[in-house]
């Protein structure tokens, strides 16, 4: 039989963490809304800026602490950090494709994640084309007005390399 100090602990521990699982999940589903407000940054709003160079509209749409998780490199976070890289890497090249398709997108009402596909070339006069693909998985906080920021961005090539097709 247990004590009544032994039956208060357990009792205490088995409350505090029915209490932590249930905050976790106090937040709700992901309503059909954000399922499709998240889903038109990533196909439409990401894209169309990523092709324009547009990085002061793209930067809109992510969190000023933002991550990104790509391959090859080191870790890079914050907003601005970002916005520079995309300006420094992709600003000079003419990206002529940029297309990304969700294959999921679930959540909760305050945190939500977009997995998907992505294809891409980069055009350059008298040169190879050159083209790309892999996946992402993207991760969006809800704030406080409602609108869903990119809190991380991950991508990874499907190969080793790009393609360089032949001229």
């Amino acid at each position: 039989m247990f004590s009544p100090n032994r039956l208060a602990n357990v009792l205490t521990i088995v409350i505090a963490s029915a209490a932590c699982y249930a905050g976790s999940q106090g937040a709700g589903p992901l309503s059909e809304q954000d399922v499709s407000a998240i889903d038109q940054i990533m196909e439409q709003k990401f894209t169309q800026y990523m092709i324009a160079d547009d990085w002061e509209n793209l930067g809109k749409l992510m969190k000023d602490d933002v991550v990104l998780m790509s391959f090859g490199v080191p870790e890079v976070q914050g907003k601005d950090v970002i916005l520079e890289a995309l300006d420094r890497n992709w600003g000079l090249l003419p990206l002529t494709k940029f297309e990304q398709k969700n294959t999921k997108i679930d959540g909760r009402a305050d945190l939500a994640y977009a997995r998907g596909t992505y294809s891409l070339a980069v055009e350059i006069e008298d040169a190879p084309r050159i083209s790309d693909e892999g996946k992402y998985l993207m991760i969006f906080e809800k704030q406080a007005d409602g609108a869903w920021l990119i809190s991380t961005i991950n991508y990874s090539r499907n190969s080793d390399k790009p393609t360089v097709e032949k001229m």
